[in-house]
């Protein structure tokens, strides 16, 4: 029961991580309206901020590890895709389609 506790959690903590990162895409997102919808957005990271810190304090500490990690793989996992994105498509230009 550990190992699918630990492995339940730190998918949690990897989706609770999306959201941050979703939330944080706010300020990009609304950049032509944001004089208007900034309050939303900051109460959107607030919000998710929040709720990972509760989670992490919340959760016993033989699984806060697990949703560190989580968080931490997604943030490795991101970074590395959109870094492999642009490595390939900046190198080979006969994957870019021009007119």
């Amino acid at each position: 029961m550990t190992v699918l506790a630990k492995i339940i959690i730190f998918l949690l903590g990897m989706s609770v991580c999306v959201q941050i990162v979703a939330a944080l895409y706010g300020f990009i997102d609304l950049w032509y309206t944001f004089r208007t919808t900034y309050i939303k957005v900051l109460q959107r990271i607030v919000v998710w901020s929040i709720v990972a810190t509760a989670v992490y304090w919340l959760l016993m500490d033989s699984l806060r590890p697990a949703f560190l990690m989580g968080m931490i793989g997604y943030i490795l996992l991101y970074v590395g895709i959109y870094a492999s994105y642009h490595l390939l498509f900046s190198r080979n230009t006969k994957f870019v389609k021009t007119k």
